[in-house]
């Protein structure tokens, strides 16, 4: 068998989505059909093969649930399109898989690809922008207020009554983000998602009120209230479930709010 022959799938994939990227520096994101096309073009193989689309649209696809495959080699766009994943993008958490393909199985003359990847495509955007973003130059100016406090309760003391206006009408801007966010958790109730240790589950949610967490069709013995959700909501963005381990059903709380889907883009 040849290298060529021997491609994977996920990676003859990669491969066209890098070479619409080198080709079209200019353009952020590319369709499909773009990439399929692309993929065509390179005739890596003489017919595309069945798995090709699947990878494009799915298995590949670092922020959407996994169906077997678990790659995080593309990023999905709000408007449909695709990128190369980032170090640093969010994805799903079940998602582990490699984000590039291994040197050793692509043919030669693609190694320039993955050279490129890692030089210049995964630099952080902080190393492009900090020499003359303005607003990365003041990273550090004012520490000097919270000197002898500490930044946290600096800003806990700044807060304090942000809740109500001096006429006594609550701040819209308080209450705004978990009212996005339960917008979103009641939008997609039923569908399955995972817990950090890729366990599935669904939930529904009851009234205004609070959430029922179900694991295997069977409902947890214990509702889930708004309250500890919206308080919960104020500690994003999370990384470990121990910083939720005060609510009721943090696991799968934890789950819920690390959730592309829920998330969002606000945290």
């Amino acid at each position: 068998m040849t290298a060529l022959e021997g491609i994977l799938v996920a990676d003859e994939c990669w491969v066209a989505l890098a070479l619409l990227h080198r080709n079209h520096p200019e353009r952020l994101s590319f369709s499909a059909r773009e990439i399929l096309d692309r993929l065509k073009q390179e005739k890596i193989h003489a017919e595309v093969r069945a798995g090709v689309q699947p990878h494009i649209y799915l298995h590949n696809v670092a922020n959407m649930a996994p169906n077997s495959a678990r790659y995080r080699m593309f990023y999905r766009l709000d408007d449909g399109t695709y990128r190369l994943f980032r170090p640093g993008d969010d994805f799903h958490p079940a998602r582990a898989g490699k984000s590039m393909p291994e040197r050793s199985d692509l043919p030669p003359r693609y190694h320039h690809l993955l050279d490129w990847y890692e030089r210049d495509y995964c630099r952080p955007a902080n190393q492009l922008l900090g020499d003359s973003d303005p607003v990365l130059q003041m990273r550090g100016v004012g520490k000097e207020i919270w000197a002898d406090e500490g930044a946290d309760a600096f800003v806990a003391r700044e807060r304090q009554g942000w809740e109500r206006t001096s006429a006594g009408v609550e701040a819209p801007a308080v209450s705004a983000l978990p009212e996005r966010v339960w917008g979103r958790i009641v939008a997609h109730q039923g569908q399955e998602f995972l817990t950090t240790t890729g366990k599935p589950f669904t939930y529904v949610v009851e009234g205004k009120t609070g959430i029922w967490f179900y694991r295997n069709r069977k409902r947890i013995n214990q509702r889930l209230g708004r309250r500890e959700v919206v308080e919960a909501i104020s500690r994003c963005p999370l990384h470990k479930t121990t910083e939720i381990n005060d609510c009721r059903d943090y696991a799968y709380l934890f789950g819920l709010l690390t959730d592309h889907r829920i998330r969002e883009n606000e945290w």
